[in-house]
């Protein structure tokens, strides 16, 4: 029997057509072999987050050498398998601080933790807010609609951005969605954004140009999107592209997309920035 893909993911389906990570700006686009290795192994690291995985435990389930799904990993999904598991098992402690209300230190054990301060510090780095309080942040979320709101620094170049979404996501996003759109160190949506702005209905925004942070990241939640949808959001419509090295006049084009079944979960509780 055929058995689905865990957590709503969906088949690899047309997986040669998606550009890898580090082709991103060149159109270099992922193989079959790439895509499949990708797809199996976050399979893998989403149904056993509670346990101590390994590199190793991956990599011998998938029968390829560490060092080779590593780098193959990385290059398709933007972060090693490690990170990626790391990551995951955050997301999950979301929803389970936002859904079932556990307390820190029973989240902290469900998804896989055994030091509580370990846990702690790192949710705070990744979510942007320690996970005590999470709920209640969730509750504020919950009444009332989020403002526009910008986290700008200093910088010595701008860039200006265009989210290009393509009509039938328009349709299903209603008049005026939540388009969060940032600078970030990597190419994975966790921690704060360097520089970053929220704005609903307007396609094109400036951000600066901050050393250190070469990745453009967006996130684009419906109209009417509830508390879990805006902090731990499972089939997010997402795009990504590099800065460019030198300011340009015209703006960059941020194709929006949906999530790929690899695609690293979005830890930054980005609510979090204005309530």
């Amino acid at each position: 029997m055929r058995q689905h893909p865990p957590d709503g993911l969906m088949s690899l389906g047309s997986a040669h057509s998606v550009p890898a990570v580090d082709g991103a700006q060149t159109g270099q686009l992922l193989d079959e072999t790439a895509a499949d290795l990708a797809l199996r192994a976050t399979q893998y690291l989403r149904t056993r987050f509670r346990e101590r995985v390994t590199v190793g435990d991956l990599s011998e389930h998938l029968a390829y050498s560490p060092s080779h799904l590593t780098r193959v990993f990385t290059s398709v999904v933007g972060t090693s398998p490690m990170d990626y598991l790391a990551a995951w098992r955050l997301h999950e402690a979301k929803h389970l601080l936002i859904t079932y209300r556990l307390g820190v230190a029973e989240t902290c054990h469900e998804v896989g933790y055994t030091s509580v301060g370990t846990f702690s510090r790192r949710f705070l780095r990744d979510v942007g807010t320690p996970p005590g309080s999470l709920r209640r942040i969730a509750d504020r979320v919950a009444e009332r609609t989020q403002p526009a709101v910008s986290l700008l620094v200093p910088a010595a170049g701008r860039i200006r951005i265009r989210l290009d979404i393509p009509e039938k996501m328009r349709r299903t996003l209603g008049p005026a969605p939540y388009q969060w759109v940032g600078t970030f160190p990597r190419p994975v949506p966790s921690g704060l954004p360097t520089s970053g702005t929220l704005r609903r209905h307007i396609d094109e925004v400036e951000l600066p140009m901050v050393p250190g942070s070469p990745w453009i990241l967006a996130t684009i939640f419906p109209d009417g999107a509830n508390v879990h949808e805006q902090l731990a959001p499972t089939n997010p419509l997402v795009a990504r592209t590099r800065v460019p090295e030198e300011p340009v006049p015209a703006p960059v084009t941020l194709p929006v997309r949906a999530a790929l079944p690899w695609d690293p979960a979005v830890l930054v509780a980005l609510a979090a920035m204005v309530v």
